[in-house]
């Protein structure tokens, strides 16, 4: 197996100047980080990233072993050349209440060619901030964040990763285009308030593949603008299953076509395949969608075409 040494030497080849750079690794414990599992590392994370987006080759931000306190942060391009997230080691959220209710945790936003890798484990702490989510009872509740959130990200990747107990969604896709999500396990118990494994807005191209997904909400969701997803070899659950909607809330013309979901299995979901409807509903459009080679076992509900649609009476599209 080539080592880390072997990717530092890849030379980046700029199209538009001629010239040739290095990669270049931008380890985040020379900008301060600390790896004790106490320390805010956050300033020093986003020095790192700003220095390697600023760099003109490839890039590498690189987080060593270890367990890193992280607060919200977003991590933002445009950037001057190819950037990897390197994750090593652990990163842990916050569990100050007074740092909730945002949406985000770690975001990355306007960025192509973009990698998210590393083996490590991403863990939101959810158990300090479920007790917060009162949305089946408060119709004015607060957000509380996505562990990993892609804004306006294209022609990307995101494979071999962990996280664990997010305290919304683990994964949140908007608007981005041709992102391919592999060798990834996304953990929450199952009665864990919201946290949908990946959740996918407004984006196309969308491949994800041989993912462990068991949490308290969807194990995949596509909202409206979902088009072209690829999903197979998933496993689900616990769960609600992979489900298209829910439909016809809002983004009245952006419907969700071209979904194929193969080869998956769902063990002890309460849903397997699921397409949700509000009632009532704005016009919405799901069509072009293909469910091929699924194994259930002892899901409660394998196929599930819902279109009243209404988990709370405090919806103002339920009343």
């Amino acid at each position: 197996m080539q080592n880390e040494s072997y990717y530092d030497t890849i030379l980046y080849v700029d199209v538009y100047s001629g010239s040739a750079l290095p990669s270049k690794t931008f380890d985040v414990v020379k900008y301060g980080a600390v790896g004790d599992g106490k320390t805010d590392n956050t300033e020093a994370f986003v020095r790192a990233w700003k220095d390697a987006c600023s760099y003109g080759g490839r890039s590498r931000v690189w987080i060593p072993r270890g367990t890193f306190l992280l607060d919200s942060v977003s991590f933002e391009g445009s950037c001057n050349g190819s950037m990897a997230f390197l994750i090593k080691g652990t990163l842990k959220a916050p569990t100050d209440p007074a740092k909730f209710y945002t949406d985000t945790w770690i975001g990355f936003r306007y960025l192509s060619d973009l990698t998210v890798k590393g083996g490590g484990v991403l863990d939101g702490q959810g158990h300090a901030a479920w007790p917060y989510n009162d949305c089946q009872k408060n119709s004015q509740c607060k957000p509380l964040p996505a562990t990993l959130r892609f804004d306006f990200i294209t022609n990307s990747r995101v494979y071999n990763l962990r996280s664990i107990n997010s305290k919304s969604s683990h994964i949140n896709l908007f608007a981005c285009e041709n992102i391919n999500m592999s060798h990834i396990t996304l953990r929450a118990p199952a009665d864990s308030p919201n946290t949908d494994g990946i959740h996918i807005g407004s984006s196309t191209k969308i491949k994800i593949s041989h993912a462990d997904i068991g949490t308290g909400d969807d194990c995949i969701s596509m909202v409206s603008g979902s088009q072209n997803i690829d999903i197979h070899d998933v496993s689900c659950g616990p769960g609600h299953g992979i489900s298209i909607g829910s439909l016809g809330r809002s983004h009245e013309h952006e419907y969700v076509m071209g979904i194929s979901v193969r080869n998956c299995t769902f063990i002890g979901s309460d849903n397997g395949l699921r397409i949700k409807t509000w009632a009532p509903s704005l016009y919405s459009v799901a069509s072009d969608i293909v469910f091929q080679d699924i194994i259930m076992k002892n899901s409660r509900n394998p196929i599930v075409i819902d279109q009243q649609y209404c988990p709370s009476p405090l919806i103002a599209m339920c009343r």
